[in-house]
């Protein structure tokens, strides 16, 4: 994606909604605030004092050198010792001035001072709620002085920008985000709106990350009327009501999709998709079985039902050869790359005859289908009366499709983190040693091998928007010795040190897309085999970036408890026909899904 197209908007908070009144409340409120940060901090005094005491004490020891053989350190003992008395030195005037500085207010006893602070913040506090509550009814009001530019922040271009004609680059006031402190204020903005320079501005939505960190998005009302049909393919909150509602923060996060990174799909035609159920099997294999009355839990063989695709749909390799994330009005997910048109040519068992979500037929290559979705990546489907009537508002209402998270050309290598290290519980030294190798070679090798430093200063082949300091690099290697290149290198040394004591360790890992095994998905879709075999067994996975290796320990990152899946990586030329991307694909077979948590994006 293009993330140097972005679109500058405001986000502001509550208190840039307050009236006059309101705003002298909360204004006394942080006044009490700080005089009580004030107050903690002086009357930590005291405990100043006896430092100041003891490295008093500490220098006049150290000041006698000969005592401790100061003549018979070695050179490097001497430049410890005399850094450690400069540090000492420096906390006694730090010390010595800070006891100079007493306040009026600690004149009495601090920890009564504080008392009443804390009784005079509750009491603004309790008139500033009383205040608010009282006012439930009105239209807030935003002066442009709340505006201000360190108030500013950045957005990426996504479908919300495109049909809201807003420039890259440029400030558009058209969305507002707002962040929640009081949530009087928010219950009254989020029902009544507000006003700013004479036009009304409407809550429009918040996404999941939003509704987590107390964020909501407005709209000015004047462009939420000419877009709404768009960003939300002819619904609206009366036709969803009508058909029997639909649960709050799942509508917002869905409506959310519209304000996505993605960049536009141009040649996305809805008349070559079609919306097929998911592909679910069970899975027999043992589990840690919970029982939900009792809460009790034991170890058992028993049937998993398993929804292969939760997330996943497919899309023709001639349309485009890599996996992506795709974004359309009420539809998310992945689309991964495989020819299911050669799969029914190749088979003579199969019909391309197949059934959508409404149970209308379709004839995959009459119909000239290129997307095939799954029911889990259509959020709304209850909604529409049949798919048809889905494409014909999409291009009715000039709906678009966007892409984001495209597969790379190239995939660099990735870090393990300490989560996945701390669930390596039985781990000997030798294989911790092993994990740590190519840690320990980058540093010894950092000033010494020109590839390593190329690498770390990210003069790759790979690199293809290089700075111009890299570039200089590129076409002047001599320049690794210059001063300033080395003084740089020292900071890229000392960085690689922290992040390897905080368990990033350089290894053979890569992140990649996960994908289920589709040549499964397509004889059940396509063959009717309720039993599919697919091409995996269980306990196999396919990933042709590890060729070499014949394991792989398959992570997800955030890791949750103890996701080592460790499985064998299999690669024939009859797989690899169907399987073409850098993905990992994973066997029907295999409750690897329910370890890791496959989910979309």
């Amino acid at each position: 994606m293009a993330l140097n197209r972005q679109i500058h908007i405001y986000s502001l908070d509550t208190g840039c909604f307050y009236t006059r009144r309101e705003q002298a409340i909360h204004k006394k409120m942080t006044d009490a605030l700080r005089l009580k940060k004030k107050c903690k901090s002086e009357s930590a005094k005291p405990t100043y004092l006896k430092i100041k005491e003891k490295i008093k004490k500490d220098i006049e020891e150290m000041k006698g050198g000969d005592g401790l053989g100061f003549k018979n350190m070695t050179t490097r003992e001497q430049v410890v010792f005399l850094r450690k008395l400069r540090r000492l030195r420096r906390a006694f005037h730090k010390s010595r001035n800070f006891s100079k500085q007493i306040p009026d207010i600690l004149k009495g006893n601090p920890d009564l001072q504080i008392d009443n602070i804390n009784k005079t913040i509750r009491e603004y506090k309790e008139l500033l709620l009383r205040t608010l509550s009282r006012k439930s009814g009105i239209c807030r009001q935003l002066k442009d002085n709340r505006l201000t530019d360190w108030r500013k922040i950045s957005i990426f271009e996504s479908t919300l920008t495109r049909l809201g004609d807003m420039k890259t680059n440029e400030l558009t006031k058209d969305i507002i985000v707002v962040q929640t402190f009081f949530y009087d204020v928010i219950e009254q903005l989020v029902k009544n709106g507000f006003m700013y320079n004479g036009e009304k501005y409407r809550y429009f939505t918040s996404s999941a990350g939003q509704i987590r960190t107390k964020k909501t998005v407005f709209i000015r009302e004047s462009v939420w009327k000419v877009l709404q049909p768009s960003l939300m393919c002819g619904l609206t909150i009366d036709k969803i009501n009508k058909v029997g509602g639909v649960n709050v923060n799942k509508y917002l996060a869905y409506l959310a999709l519209c304000n996505s990174a993605t960049d536009l799909w141009e040649t996305f035609d809805i008349k070559k998709c079609i919306v097929v159920p998911d592909f679910e099997t069970n899975v027999n294999t043992e589990v840690d079985f919970i029982n939900y009355k009792t809460y009790k839990i034991n170890r058992q063989t028993m049937d998993v039902p398993i929804p292969h695709t939760d997330g996943c749909g497919m899309i023709l390799p001639s349309v485009s050869k890599k996996n992506f994330m795709v974004r359309l009005p009420w539809v998310k997910g992945l689309l991964a790359v495989f020819d299911f048109k050669k799969f029914i040519e190749e088979h003579d068992d199969c019909s391309p005859i197949v059934k959508d979500i409404y149970d209308k037929e379709w004839n995959v290559l009459e119909d000239n289908i290129e997307v095939i979705f799954t029911k889990s990546q259509f959020k709304m489907y209850n909604y529409y009366k049949s798919w048809e009537q889905y494409q014909d508002w999409f291009e009715k209402y000039n709906c678009q499709a966007g892409v984001c998270n495209i597969e790379e050309d190239f995939i660099p290598r990735a870090t393990i983190n300490y989560q996945m290290l701390q669930s390596l519980t039985d781990v000997t030294k030798e294989e911790f040693n092993h994990l740590v190798k190519g840690s320990n070679n980058t540093l010894k090798q950092l000033t010494s091998d020109m590839d390593t430093m190329y690498r770390v200063f990210g003069v790759t082949k790979t690199n293809r928007n290089k700075t111009p300091f890299q570039q200089c690099l590129e076409l002047y290697p001599a320049l690794l010795k210059d001063e300033h290149t080395k003084a740089v290198l020292r900071g890229i040394k000392n960085s690689l040190v922290k992040n390897f004591r905080a368990g990033k360790l350089e290894i053979e890992g890569k992140y990649t897309f996960l994908i289920p095994d589709l040549y499964a998905f397509c004889e059940k879709l396509f063959c009717g085999d309720d039993n599919p075999q697919g091409l995996l067994k269980n306990q196999e996975v396919f990933c042709k970036l590890y060729r070499q290796y014949k394991k792989l320990d398959c992570l997800r990152s955030p890791h949750l408890f103890r996701e080592h899946a460790v499985r064998k990586n299999v690669i024939e030329k009859h797989i690899e026909k169907w399987f073409t991307t850098n993905a990992i694909y994973t066997s029907v077979h295999d409750p690897i899904s329910k370890i890791l948590q496959f989910d979309d994006l």
